[in-house]
């Protein structure tokens, strides 16, 4: 405690002393980290502080309701790829920048912008406005029976061929008495498209033209498409359409499949002895290589300040975030299983002594030099898009024709697109 307020002292901290500032919460493991801190913070400005936390659906219900209906709202998390864009055009998030070059209101020095990661950082722009700081960085990895890959001599994919390669020879091989799964992703309608558009991207296809148009049905989206759905079709699980990622990630943990494409921040289990058997044998990588290149996604949780909010507030809500996402702050909510947002969290002695599994690290600090930050698709109704690209999915799964699936999935998303 002492440390952070020495490190954060050149400027006042006590200008809105008394001012009292409601923030809403998602349930995540930030959320956990930071929330008892919350006297530190109190004592240091004399800001009172209102966190109310709620699971993530009934987060997600509670922030709308009360922006939509005027509530005091002075600050909150979002995910900016979700709902920046609804957000933005209904005035609901104030721009940073401000804030965060005003030597009265920020320790530029100490609070250090340039050590956040880029990538992250830019999906929480907007407009050429910052609306978000990063609390947590995420990007999807290709994780590996390590074990099984050595015993084998099977070369880890570098191209997506190499994954299908890989995949191919896994499936249905009989290993210490149980029949292999070759690749397990994915597969659920909407559910999938976070991680089918790191395929989509690596092979050239996209979500919209540069024009805003659906983008879906061009010859590189289509053979994305194709390819997804072949690996669950021909190396996947039985009813690998009914497959979030807790199905697949089950499936991997149980030691039944040689391979899995998620978000890196499943290490946690994968690794953990209470409920996997796969601990200590996994190996991490970035996405194979397609024909458009390595484009893996890189998303995030930010703080945001609500542009509804006073001005008093909005400016004590800014002093909350530049604490809760301090260096020292960062590091502690990393220490504790957050994938930071911020370089140094990674370089720190305390992480890199501790570190069992550096070709995650590796994996996951190449995907946030290389990612792009539009996950999810690039419009105000990102749900109901969502829906639509998440059929073709199934279909290809499915063995269906998928050129004319993602046609009239194309067709239906430029009529429901609000632009």
């Amino acid at each position: 405690m002492f440390t952070t307020i020495v490190a954060l002292a050149d400027i006042n901290w006590r200008q809105f002393e008394g001012v009292e500032i409601r923030l809403l919460m998602n349930k995540h493991p930030f959320t956990t980290f930071i929330e008892p801190k919350l006297p530190e913070f109190e004592g240091k400005t004399g800001i009172k502080v209102t966190m109310e936390v709620y699971p993530e659906d009934q987060f997600r219900d509670k922030r709308l309701i009360e922006l939509n209906a005027g509530g005091k709202v002075d600050g909150y998390m979002i995910m900016p790829g979700q709902a920046k864009l609804h957000y933005w055009k209904a005035g609901w998030l104030a721009p940073l920048e401000g804030y965060m070059t005003d030597p009265d209101l920020t320790d530029i020095k100490e609070w250090d912008l340039g050590d956040f990661f880029a990538g992250p950082m830019k999906g929480a722009r907007i407009e050429g406005h910052q609306i978000g700081v990063v609390i947590n960085a995420e990007a999807s990895l290709l994780s590996y029976r390590k074990d099984l890959f050595e015993r084998f001599n099977v070369k880890v994919p570098e191209t997506m061929e190499e994954l299908e390669e890989a995949a191919k020879f896994f499936h249905k091989k009989v290993v210490d008495e149980k029949e292999m799964i070759g690749i397990t992703l994915r597969g659920k309608d909407a559910a999938a498209t976070s991680q089918f558009v790191d395929f989509l991207y690596s092979f050239g296809g996209s979500w919209t033209d540069e024009k805003g148009n659906a983008n879906i049905a061009s010859a590189e989206s289509v053979e994305a498409f194709k390819f997804y759905g072949k690996l669950l079709r021909e190396y996947g699980p039985k009813g690998a359409t009914m497959y979030h990622w807790a199905e697949s990630t089950s499936t991997f943990m149980d030691g039944t499949a040689a391979m899995i494409f998620d978000a890196n921040v499943f290490k946690s289990l994968y690794e953990n002895p209470k409920e996997s058997k796969v601990v200590g044998k996994v190996g991490y990588t970035t996405i194979p290589a397609g024909p458009g290149g390595k484009l893996p996604h890189v998303s995030n949780w930010s703080l945001a300040v609500s542009g509804a909010a006073t001005p008093e507030c909005q400016k004590a809500t800014w002093l909350f975030i530049q604490w809760a996402t301090s260096k020292e702050n960062v590091l502690g909510s990393f220490l504790s299983g957050v994938p930071a947002g911020r370089e140094s969290s990674w370089n720190d002695p305390a992480f890199v002594s501790t570190d069992k599994t550096p070709d995650w690290t590796k994996g996951s600090l190449d995907s946030f030099a290389i990612g792009q930050p539009q996950w999810n698709p690039p419009v105000l109704n990102v749900s109901e898009i969502r829906d639509i690209v998440g059929q073709v999915i199934v279909d290809s799964i499915e063995g269906k024709d998928v050129a004319n699936s993602a046609k009239a999935a194309a067709e239906l998303m430029n009529k429901k697109m609000e632009k």
